[in-house]
């Protein structure tokens, strides 16, 4: 397995839990925590490997583990220099099954770069880049400290809803719930958010919460002045269905070039949110 050094900006604490075993938890500069917990022992698994990571704020937690790997850490985990982003090791393993009835176990690690402001799983990659190491006063990795060395570029992996062209409705709820970490509602991604509420039933819930949260901090506020058809998009081409009544109260997110279009949200009275297009000409002033 690939050790990485610890670097000083990240405070290593390790307590005993009421249960059998310990908890490695480090806390970043950030005011965050990561909790390796539910320590693994047996035959496939190394030393100081943990079944779950949890990463926790002043404002939430949410469990990041994944249940086909395991985690390794022992104190001794890498951050990069400003103490932003943590490097994880975990190993997924199993047993492969050949032709002739025998079988054996086989595993490979994984390397993933948290961001420790948010909790967003940056980057998650096998193979050569496992080597690379922090280098110099700025959160980059390299291959090694050599001027010329190759650099991994792990955010141009961070997650985000816009990059996402098709089969939104077959995401499940970790990642989504990782790309809302990682790519925080926006009116530039509002209205991709709003496509995959609409097309992923399993998540909607968590989706519309974070659209709705997202329009109680728009402060522009309008209402509809006549009844206004709803699009996709501000093309005549991407009308909906459904439709605006004169009065609705409604967030106004952002307007199109030629100003022939608003992009508005509304939350209905059972506090479901909508992102939508209108023609500006239905909203009033």
């Amino acid at each position: 397995m690939i050790k990485l050094n610890y670097l000083n900006g990240i405070l290593l604490s390790i307590f005993v839990t009421g249960v059998s075993y310990a908890d490695v938890v480090i806390k970043s500069p950030e005011g965050s925590t990561l909790t390796f917990s539910k320590e693994k022992k047996g035959e496939h698994y190394d030393k100081n490997a943990w079944g779950k990571i949890i990463f926790s704020t002043n404002s939430y937690s949410v469990d990041l583990s994944r249940s086909d790997r395991y985690y390794t850490e022992d104190g001794t985990s890498k951050v990069s220099p400003s103490g932003r982003y943590l490097i994880v090791i975990s190993v997924s393993g199993g047993n492969v099954e050949y032709g002739d009835g025998t079988s054996n176990y086989s595993d490979k690690a994984y390397c993933s770069v948290i961001d420790m402001t948010n909790g967003c799983i940056v980057s998650d990659w096998d193979g050569e880049a496992c080597g690379y190491t922090w280098v110099g006063n700025e959160d980059v990795l390299a291959s090694s400290e050599n001027a010329g060395a190759n650099n991994f570029d792990f955010n141009s992996m961070r997650p985000s809803i816009n990059k996402i062209k098709n089969k939104l409705s077959t995401i499940d709820a970790r990642r989504v719930g990782n790309i809302l970490r990682c790519d925080v509602p926006s009116k530039e991604n509002i209205n991709s958010y709003q496509q995959l509420a609409t097309e992923n039933g399993k998540t909607k819930e968590i989706v519309h919460e974070s659209i709705a949260n997202y329009l109680h901090g728009v402060t522009e506020e309008s209402s509809i002045k006549s009844k206004s058809k709803l699009f996709k998009s501000p093309i005549d081409d991407s009308e909906t269905k459904g439709y605006l009544v004169s009065g609705d109260k409604v967030k106004v997110i952002q307007v199109s070039s030629d100003g022939k279009w608003v992009n508005v949200g509304y939350i209905n009275p059972k506090g479901v949110p909508l992102i939508t297009w209108v023609k500006a000409d239905t909203v009033a002033e």
